[in-house]
C-alpha cells in the first residue's frame, strides 16, 4: 500500500479561467457593495429616529406660541371705525333707493304686454274639455296674472256655477305665469230613456247633454221613474251605496203595488230581480250581496215584508190560483142575483095589472083576464120550487 501511494502522482492545481476569474471578483465587488448600503441604510434610519426626537419638541412650543397669539388677539378690542358722512347718509337712503327700484321695476313689467300673458292646463277633467273651463271661469286674456293668482277662489265658484260635472276644483299656480285646474268630477249613476237618447244622471242628481246609444258603456243602470222627486232620491241612496252593488243593477222601476205605493222593482245585470221599497232602499239593499250567492237560476228577491226569495214559476202559479178563486166566487154571485131577481118580476106584472085602466072602470077584458090567471097559476107554480 505504502508503495502505491509514494508512486500517484502529486495532485495539479486547478487552473481558472480569464471569465471565472472576472466573475468571482464581480461578486466579491457584488457582497461588499451590498454591505455599505446595509450600512448606509442603518445609519440614516439612526439619523432620522435623532431628528424626529429633536422636532418633536420643537413643534409643541410653536404651536404654544400659536395659540398665545391667538388669545391675545381675542383679547385685544376691534377698534371701530367711525363711519363717514357720505356712508351714514347711504345707510340711510337704501332702504328708500331700493323700494323706489323695486316699484319702478314692476311698474316697467306692467307696460309690457308679458303681464298679461298666462298659459292653463288642467288635470282630472274627462267630460270638460280644458277651453270649456277658461271659458267658465271667466278669465279674460287682457287681465293681469297676477290679478288671476290673488282672486282663485272667485274663478273657482264661476266655473262651478257653470259646470255641472265639477265636483271639486282647485287653480294651481307656477312660475312664471303657468295655472293649471286640478279637476274632479262627479261620476255617473243611472242614465233616464228620453225621445232623442239617453240623458245621463249625476251623483248630484243633476242631468247633463243627452248621448246615443252608441256611446253608452257596456254596463248601465236606466231609472224608469217619472216623478223628479223619486229621481232625486233615488241616485242620491245609489251614490251612498257600494259602488260594486250599484255597477250590478241594470234598470229601476215601479213595481205598481197597491199595498206598497213606493215599492220598486229592480231588475240586476245577473237576471235577478229585487222588488224594495224606495224608503228602504239604503237599509235593505246591501243584503243582496250576500242573498245572491246562494240564488239560483233567475230568482225574485221580495224586500217589501222581511226578505224572501222565489221564482216568476211560483207566482205564475199563486197567481193562477187566486185568478181560479175569483171567478169562482164571481159566478156563485151571479147565481145568487139571478134567483133573487125571479119574485120581483112576478110583483112587476102584478103591479101592471093592477095599472090597467080597464081595471080601474070596472070593466074588466076577457082576454086579459084569461092571461091575469095564467100568469098567476105559474107563479104559484114557482114560487115552491124556490
Amino acid at each position: 500500500m505504502a508503495k502505491k501511494k509514494k508512486n500517484s502522482p502529486d495532485k495539479e492545481p486547478v487552473v481558472l479561467t480569464e471569465w471565472q476569474k472576472r466573475n468571482i471578483e464581480f461578486l466579491e465587488k457584488k457582497k461588499i457593495q451590498a454591505e455599505e448600503e446595509k450600512k448606509l441604510k442603518e445609519k440614516l434610519m439612526i439619523e432620522k429616529k435623532a431628528q424626529l426626537q429633536l422636532d418633536e419638541p420643537t413643534e409643541e412650543v410653536e404651536e404654544k406660541k400659536i395659540s398665545k397669539i391667538l388669545i391675545k388677539k381675542e383679547k385685544q378690542p376691534k377698534e371701530k371705525r367711525e363711519k363717514t358722512k357720505r356712508q351714514k347718509a347711504l345707510i340711510k337712503a337704501l332702504p328708500v333707493l331700493l323700494v323706489s327700484l323695486l316699484i319702478m321695476g314692476t311698474s316697467i313689467f306692467f307696460l309690457t304686454p308679458y303681464s298679461k300673458m298666462k298659459t292653463f292646463d288642467s288635470k282630472g277633467n274627462s267630460h270638460s274639455s280644458l277651453v270649456e273651463l277658461v271659458n267658465q271661469s271667466k278669465i279674460k286674456p287682457s287681465e293681469y296674472f297676477l290679478s288671476v293668482l290673488f282672486s282663485r277662489q272667485k274663478h273657482i265658484d264661476a266655473i262651478k256655477a257653470s259646470n255641472p260635472w265639477v265636483k271639486d276644483l282647485s287653480i294651481q299656480y307656477e312660475l312664471p305665469n303657468h295655472f293649471i285646474f286640478n279637476v274632479k268630477e262627479y261620476r255617473i249613476i243611472a242614465y233616464a230613456e228620453e225621445k232623442n237618447g239617453f240623458q245621463p244622471i249625476l251623483e248630484n242628481g243633476r242631468r247633463v247633454t243627452i248621448v246615443n246609444k252608441n256611446q253608452l258603456p257596456k254596463n248601465f243602470l236606466i231609472i224608469n221613474l217619472k216623478n223628479e222627486n223619486d229621481i232625486q232620491y233615488l241616485v242620491k241612496v245609489l251614490a251612498k251605496l257600494p259602488r260594486k252593488l250599484v255597477k250590478d243593477v241594470k234598470s229601476v222601476s215601479l213595481a205598481n203595488s197597491k199595498s206598497t205605493p213606493d215599492l220598486l222593482s229592480i231588475e240586476m245585470q245577473d237576471g235577478n230581480t229585487i222588488r224594495v221599497p224606495q224608503s228602504q232602499l239604503m237599509e235593505k239593499m246591501p243584503y243582496y250581496l250576500k242573498l245572491k250567492k246562494n240564488l239560483k237560476d233567475k230568482a225574485i228577491v221580495d224586500m217589501e215584508v222581511g226578505i224572501y226569495s222565489t221564482t216568476s214559476d211560483i207566482e205564475a202559479a199563486e197567481a193562477k190560483v187566486k185568478e181560479e178563486q175569483v171567478n169562482k166566487a164571481a159566478k156563485k154571485k151571479e147565481t145568487t142575483n139571478s134567483s133573487s131577481n125571479i119574485p120581483s118580476t112576478d110583483l112587476a106584472q102584478s103591479s101592471e095589472a093592477q095599472s090597467d085602466p080597464n081595471q080601474q072602470s070596472g070593466q074588466v077584458d076577457p082576454n086579459q083576464q084569461q092571461s091575469q090567471t095564467e100568469s098567476s097559476s105559474q107563479a104559484e107554480d114557482q114560487v115552491p120550487a124556490q
